[in-house]
């Protein structure tokens, strides 16, 4: 009798678990993936946000003890990150990660039940912030190196330590979602050819599906455009007074890094 209960008990704990994991999926959203022009669309209506927060921050005076490991910018990205959660930036279908606070929300599982078929959007965890957050570091900041500032204040400094993080915490946040937004590239092009993408998914290659996933020109194009548009930016800001020149803060390597492979 002990026996049966303890199967009883069991059952029941599998089909509660299995009911709450469909309520889960009930409760998401249904979103379609975007076709690649809608991508390319969004992602070139990013680059002038980019560009523009760039340029303001090249023109602040930096004090590269304030990046030292990351820790300060880390910091500051914290409190803000975790209003942005509150707020709803990082919820499902909105292709926003925090750099801070880990995993946000809960990725969808593929089931017999709930198969994603190719169109429907399907909510990862994956994010690139940690490698981002290094290279921005390692590559940007040193790039950011105007020794002087608009600012003025009475004890002579040039320094404004929060202008520079805040302005540090929007370039990140606008390459993340830049960034995320590409993620689903992979997505619009196995919606549009699941016969060739299938039978590469189910045996893992890796190295097959990245050639059907890169697109040369399209890369090419992209990395003109982002510099066209960086040097008529940065040229609009010199002419009126307003700026340094920005050309050399987006150098080629900078720009093949941002590149989705769209």
């Amino acid at each position: 009798m002990l026996g049966f209960t303890r199967v009883v008990f069991i059952a029941c704990t599998i089909g509660s678990a299995f009911s709450a994991s469909n309520d889960t999926i009930a409760s998401s959203p249904s979103f379609t993936v975007p076709t690649l022009i809608q991508i390319r669309d969004i992602l070139s209506a990013l680059e002038a946000p980019i560009i523009s927060a760039l340029t303001e921050r090249l023109n602040l005076a930096t004090d590269p003890v304030l990046y030292t490991n990351g820790t300060e910018l880390a910091a500051y990205l914290k409190p803000r990150e975790v209003t942005a959660e509150a707020l709803g930036r990082y919820a499902y279908g909105n292709l926003e990660y925090p750099f801070t606070l880990g995993q946000v929300v809960e990725p969808d599982v593929t089931t017999t039940l709930n198969p994603f078929p190719p169109g429907r959007f399907h909510q990862d965890t994956y994010s690139g912030n940690p490698a981002l957050f290094s290279f921005y570091l390692s590559t940007v900041v040193p790039l950011l190196n105007s020794t002087t500032s608009f600012f003025y204040h009475l004890d002579n400094s040039t320094l404004d330590d929060d202008a520079a993080l805040n302005l540090d915490a929007t370039i990140l946040a606008l390459l993340s979602h830049r960034s995320a937004i590409g993620k689903i590239v992979a997505e619009s092009k196995f919606a549009s050819d699941p016969t060739s993408f299938t039978p590469l998914i189910q045996a893992g290659n890796s190295s097959q599906i990245r050639v059907l996933l890169t697109n040369t020109t399209q890369e090419a194009g992209v990395l003109a455009q982002a510099a066209t548009a960086a040097q008529a930016f940065s040229s609009a800001w010199v002419t009126s007074g307003a700026a340094e020149t920005a050309t050399s803060l987006i150098p080629s390597r900078m720009l093949q890094r941002r590149c989705s492979g769209s």
